[in-house]
């Protein structure tokens, strides 16, 4: 079994059901019910909403799946595409499920979506560094220990539309969502121009 024990030892003290370490091996079998929308190798579909997920963040996609099942994210009014999400993470029969799934995922090669949005990059990079660094890395790779996911997987197009959900309270707001709190105090501090290049900027990052 392929344990990650420091990822293990953090998310069993955080997220609830969870009793082993992720294992990606079964993980796989679990992810079929993902590729219709995200794609055979976690590549993502703008056209389905479905952002890129391959070489995501373990501990991230492992909180973002529980977030669903217990009712945290996909439930706020105006939150379409998120309400997708669901049945899916709830077909899921398990926290083994769950964290198996996680690490097929985060094990794949990293997504490289196409940049569908152009911008400043210099100013992206002042702004990112300023707004987003502390948690989300400086090229945004994300931080395991703090549950921040890697944005240069995901996609540009997703990245603005959930800090917008942030912003409009589609996201974030639940009582028990701490992180996702924190987000949301964190997008009301950038502004749509800004947002688009900080987008240009991990675009640039994508491609490295």
């Amino acid at each position: 079994m392929n344990f990650r024990t420091p990822i293990f030892l953090l998310t069993a003290l955080i997220l609830p059901g969870l009793a082993i370490a992720g294992d990606d091996m079964p993980g796989k079998a679990e992810f079929q019910t993902c590729i219709a929308c995200h794609g055979a190798n976690g590549e993502g579909n703008q056209a389905l909403n479905a952002p890129g997920l391959a070489g995501q963040s373990e501990s991230y996609l492992a909180r973002q799946l529980w977030d669903f099942r217990s009712g945290k994210r996909g439930k706020e009014p105006g939150d379409t595409a998120g309400a997708q999400m669901l049945p899916m993470a709830e077909a899921l029969p398990d926290g083994e499920a769950i964290t198996n799934v996680a690490a097929y995922i985060a094990a794949l090669p990293a997504a490289q979506p196409a940049a569908t949005v152009e911008g400043d990059v210099a100013n992206g990079q002042k702004q990112f560094t300023s707004k987003c660094g502390a948690c989300h890395g400086g090229e945004g790779w994300g931080n395991e220990a703090l549950f921040t996911p890697r944005l240069t997987v995901i996609g540009d197009w997703y990245l603005i539309r959930q800090v917008a959900n942030f912003q409009e309270s589609m996201r974030g707001v639940h009582e028990d969502s701490k992180y996702g709190k924190q987000m949301a105090m964190m997008a009301k501090t950038v502004t749509a121009d800004e947002l688009n290049d900080i987008a240009a900027f991990l675009n640039e990052q994508t491609q490295q």
